[in-house]
């Protein structure tokens, strides 16, 4: 029986969903603080990183880049494979995203969006005077430059299976699970 080691600085409260799958599917998990990504367990070299949705991954890929490409570097060299797992169902596949329009721009907190003004002709923010935001072509593109460079990888599905989706991409066996929560 594998463990699931999940992150301590994974925010109380926002992970209920998950937590109550895991619960009810016989899940061993373990809080434990891990160098990259949010999920991994014993003996498997894969780590998944949770996102909350697109707005989020763009902001990490754009405005954090550095710090985000840094823990894809050391997830790579410590021999690990990262998997950011998507929680919007809104984008089935690649195809989808590069129709995804950000509604923000780099300076503006997702409270103020309505200052934003994207599909402007300007393309700049009316608060910030900023530049235009990415917008799904170009996170596209990141993010296929990104599994080409440090051999990460990127996932969509919907919130309600996200934690279905981690114990399947982590190896976990589903009917050996659910038989030991029976005993």
């Amino acid at each position: 029986m594998y463990t699931l080691y999940c992150d301590t600085r994974q925010q109380k409260g926002k992970h209920t969903l998950k937590e109550l799958w895991w619960e009810s599917h016989g899940v061993p998990i373990t809080v434990s603080t891990l160098p990259f990504g949010d999920y991994c367990r014993d003996g498997s070299n894969i780590c998944i990183d949770t996102k909350r949705d697109v707005d989020e991954i763009a902001k990490n890929i754009g405005r954090e880049h550095e710090r985000f490409i840094n823990e894809c570097k050391r997830a790579r060299d410590a021999g690990w494979r990262l998997i950011f797992l998507i929680e919007d169902g809104r984008y089935t596949d690649r195809s989808t995203l590069a129709k995804w329009t950000n509604t923000h721009c780099v300076k503006c907190p997702r409270k103020y969006k309505a200052y934003c003004r994207p599909k402007d002709p300007s393309g700049k923010c009316a608060r910030h005077n900023t530049r235009k935001p990415m917008q799904g072509p170009r996170l596209l593109k990141a993010m296929r430059t990104i599994e080409e460079r440090y051999g990460c990888r990127f996932e969509f599905c919907k919130k309600k299976d996200t934690a279905k989706r981690i114990c399947e991409l982590l190896g976990f066996d589903m009917g050996e699970v659910m038989a030991s929560d029976l005993l």
